[in-house]
Protein backbone atom coordinates (compact mmCIF):
# COMPACT_ATOMS: atom_id res chain seq x y z
CA UNK A 1 0.00 0.00 0.00
CA UNK A 2 1.29 3.11 -1.00
CA UNK A 3 0.33 6.21 0.82
CA UNK A 4 -0.46 9.53 -0.56
CA UNK A 5 2.16 12.67 0.38
CA UNK A 6 5.02 10.72 1.07
CA UNK A 7 7.08 13.65 0.29
CA UNK A 8 5.82 15.43 3.20
CA UNK A 9 6.06 12.77 5.79
CA UNK A 10 9.37 13.02 6.87
CA UNK A 11 8.92 16.76 8.30
CA UNK A 12 5.61 15.60 9.76
CA UNK A 13 7.55 12.39 11.50
CA UNK A 14 9.90 14.99 12.59
CA UNK A 15 7.50 16.73 14.09
CA UNK A 16 5.34 13.92 15.54
CA UNK A 17 9.00 12.47 17.11
CA UNK A 18 10.24 16.20 18.90
CA UNK A 19 6.81 16.81 19.87
CA UNK A 20 4.23 13.68 21.03
CA UNK A 21 5.16 11.08 23.89
CA UNK A 22 5.81 8.00 22.95
CA UNK A 23 2.13 6.99 24.62
CA UNK A 24 0.46 9.14 21.74
CA UNK A 25 2.72 8.04 19.04
CA UNK A 26 1.74 4.50 19.72
CA UNK A 27 -1.78 5.87 19.82
CA UNK A 28 -1.22 7.68 16.26
CA UNK A 29 -0.16 4.72 15.02
CA UNK A 30 -2.62 2.45 16.23
CA UNK A 31 -5.48 4.46 14.80
CA UNK A 32 -3.43 4.30 11.30
CA UNK A 33 -3.82 0.55 11.41
CA UNK A 34 -7.45 0.54 12.48
CA UNK A 35 -8.33 3.50 10.25
CA UNK A 36 -6.76 1.23 7.59
CA UNK A 37 -8.80 -2.06 8.23
CA UNK A 38 -11.93 0.37 8.71
CA UNK A 39 -11.46 1.79 5.58
CA UNK A 40 -10.74 -1.47 3.70
CA UNK A 41 -13.94 -2.86 4.94
CA UNK A 42 -16.03 -0.15 3.64
CA UNK A 43 -13.75 0.08 0.45
CA UNK A 44 -12.59 3.70 1.04
CA UNK A 45 -8.82 4.56 0.39
CA UNK A 46 -6.44 2.85 2.80
CA UNK A 47 -3.41 5.34 2.14
CA UNK A 48 -5.96 8.40 3.18
CA UNK A 49 -6.95 6.36 6.36
CA UNK A 50 -3.74 5.59 7.18
CA UNK A 51 -2.13 9.39 6.63
CA UNK A 52 -5.24 10.81 8.22
CA UNK A 53 -4.73 8.62 11.18
CA UNK A 54 -0.95 8.76 11.67
CA UNK A 55 -1.38 12.49 11.72
CA UNK A 56 -4.89 12.70 13.30
CA UNK A 57 -2.86 14.20 16.57
CA UNK A 58 -0.14 16.51 15.20
CA UNK A 59 -0.89 19.69 17.33
CA UNK A 60 -2.32 17.37 20.70
CA UNK A 61 1.31 18.08 22.92
CA UNK A 62 1.01 22.04 22.04
CA UNK A 63 0.76 24.45 24.86
CA UNK A 64 -2.20 26.51 25.17
CA UNK A 65 -0.29 29.31 24.26
CA UNK A 66 0.77 27.94 21.13
CA UNK A 67 -2.75 25.97 20.42
CA UNK A 68 -3.91 29.77 20.70
CA UNK A 69 -1.52 31.52 18.69
CA UNK A 70 -1.91 28.98 15.91
CA UNK A 71 -5.98 29.27 16.27
CA UNK A 72 -5.39 32.81 15.81
CA UNK A 73 -2.85 32.74 12.79
CA UNK A 74 -5.53 30.53 10.93
CA UNK A 75 -8.49 32.16 11.64
CA UNK A 76 -10.02 29.54 13.64
CA UNK A 77 -13.10 29.83 15.87
CA UNK A 78 -12.61 32.06 18.94
CA UNK A 79 -14.10 28.67 21.01
CA UNK A 80 -10.95 26.89 20.44
CA UNK A 81 -9.04 30.03 22.37
CA UNK A 82 -7.93 28.09 26.00
CA UNK A 83 -9.46 24.42 24.81
CA UNK A 84 -6.45 22.44 23.52
CA UNK A 85 -8.53 19.51 24.29
CA UNK A 86 -11.41 20.78 21.07
CA UNK A 87 -8.37 22.41 19.18
CA UNK A 88 -5.85 20.29 18.54
CA UNK A 89 -8.09 18.45 16.18
CA UNK A 90 -8.58 21.82 14.30
CA UNK A 91 -5.08 23.08 14.54
CA UNK A 92 -3.80 19.66 13.13
CA UNK A 93 -5.89 19.96 10.33
CA UNK A 94 -4.62 23.87 9.40
CA UNK A 95 -1.32 22.85 10.09
CA UNK A 96 -2.01 20.07 7.79
CA UNK A 97 -3.20 22.39 4.97
CA UNK A 98 -0.93 25.55 5.16
CA UNK A 99 2.54 24.44 6.65
CA UNK A 100 2.54 20.62 4.72
CA UNK A 101 -0.03 22.03 1.43
CA UNK A 102 -1.71 18.68 2.19
CA UNK A 103 -5.13 19.46 0.06
CA UNK A 104 -7.53 16.28 0.27
CA UNK A 105 -10.30 17.46 1.77
CA UNK A 106 -11.25 13.82 3.58
CA UNK A 107 -7.93 13.69 5.39
CA UNK A 108 -8.77 17.45 6.23
CA UNK A 109 -11.99 16.91 7.72
CA UNK A 110 -10.93 13.47 9.44
CA UNK A 111 -8.06 15.58 11.23
CA UNK A 112 -10.29 19.03 12.10
CA UNK A 113 -13.23 16.60 13.15
CA UNK A 114 -12.14 13.40 14.73
CA UNK A 115 -12.45 14.83 18.81
CA UNK A 116 -15.99 16.49 17.95
CA UNK A 117 -17.53 15.34 14.84
CA UNK A 118 -19.88 17.27 13.18
CA UNK A 119 -23.38 17.41 11.18
CA UNK A 120 -23.06 16.05 7.81
CA UNK A 121 -19.77 13.83 8.61
CA UNK A 122 -18.93 11.30 5.73
CA UNK A 123 -18.16 8.06 5.65
CA UNK A 124 -14.35 8.74 5.87
CA UNK A 125 -14.48 11.37 8.77
CA UNK A 126 -16.26 8.54 10.58
CA UNK A 127 -13.45 6.05 10.07
CA UNK A 128 -11.30 8.41 11.60
CA UNK A 129 -13.92 9.30 14.67
CA UNK A 130 -14.34 5.64 15.45
CA UNK A 131 -10.37 4.67 14.90
CA UNK A 132 -9.75 7.27 17.42
CA UNK A 133 -11.99 5.70 20.02
CA UNK A 134 -10.92 2.12 19.25
CA UNK A 135 -7.26 1.69 18.83
CA UNK A 136 -5.40 -1.25 19.90
CA UNK A 137 -3.89 0.81 22.66
CA UNK A 138 -7.41 1.60 23.95
CA UNK A 139 -8.13 -0.68 26.90
CA UNK A 140 -10.79 0.96 28.62
CA UNK A 141 -14.65 -0.48 29.54
CA UNK A 142 -16.46 -2.24 26.89
CA UNK A 143 -13.90 -0.86 23.90
CA UNK A 144 -13.69 -4.35 22.01
CA UNK A 145 -17.95 -4.01 21.97
CA UNK A 146 -17.15 -0.86 20.25
CA UNK A 147 -14.28 -2.44 17.97
CA UNK A 148 -16.39 -5.35 16.88
CA UNK A 149 -19.20 -2.96 15.91
CA UNK A 150 -17.17 -0.58 14.08
CA UNK A 151 -17.08 -3.28 11.34
CA UNK A 152 -21.11 -3.93 11.57
CA UNK A 153 -22.28 -0.55 11.69
CA UNK A 154 -20.21 2.23 11.42
CA UNK A 155 -23.21 4.64 12.04
CA UNK A 156 -24.47 2.69 15.19
CA UNK A 157 -20.70 2.36 16.23
CA UNK A 158 -20.14 6.81 16.03
CA UNK A 159 -23.36 6.80 18.14
CA UNK A 160 -22.38 4.99 20.99
CA UNK A 161 -18.79 6.47 21.19
CA UNK A 162 -20.40 10.04 20.81
CA UNK A 163 -22.73 8.75 23.91
CA UNK A 164 -20.16 7.15 25.71
CA UNK A 165 -18.10 10.76 25.26
CA UNK A 166 -21.00 12.85 25.93
CA UNK A 167 -21.14 10.82 29.06
CA UNK A 168 -17.76 11.31 30.27
CA UNK A 169 -17.65 15.07 29.69
CA UNK A 170 -20.41 15.56 31.63
CA UNK A 171 -19.28 13.42 34.33
CA UNK A 172 -16.20 16.04 34.43
CA UNK A 173 -18.57 18.89 34.70
CA UNK A 174 -17.14 19.80 31.29
CA UNK A 175 -19.46 22.06 28.41
CA UNK A 176 -20.03 19.58 25.73
CA UNK A 177 -19.14 21.16 22.27
CA UNK A 178 -22.26 21.86 20.22
CA UNK A 179 -20.03 20.17 17.03
CA UNK A 180 -20.88 16.94 18.80
CA UNK A 181 -24.20 17.27 19.39
CA UNK A 182 -25.12 18.33 16.11
CA UNK A 183 -23.08 15.15 14.90
CA UNK A 184 -25.19 13.56 17.38
CA UNK A 185 -28.54 14.42 15.89
CA UNK A 186 -26.83 14.11 12.17
CA UNK A 187 -26.21 10.41 13.13
CA UNK A 188 -29.56 9.64 14.44
CA UNK A 189 -31.42 11.04 11.36
CA UNK A 190 -28.82 9.03 9.19
CA UNK A 191 -29.39 5.53 10.85
CA UNK A 192 -33.21 6.63 11.01
CA UNK A 193 -33.05 7.13 7.32
CA UNK A 194 -32.04 3.41 6.80
CA UNK A 195 -34.74 2.23 8.21
CA UNK A 196 -37.15 3.83 6.35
Amino acid sequence: MNTIYTDKQKALDRLIESRLPDKRRRHSLGVARMAVDLARHYGLDEGKADFAGRYHDIAKAFTVEESDELVRKYGLPDKLLGNRSIAHSKVGAALLEHEFGVTDPDILAGVANHTTGRAGMSLFEEIIFVADAVDETRDYHDVQYYRDLAFEDIDRACLEIMDFNIEHVKSRGKVLDEDTLSAREYIIEKIRSRKT
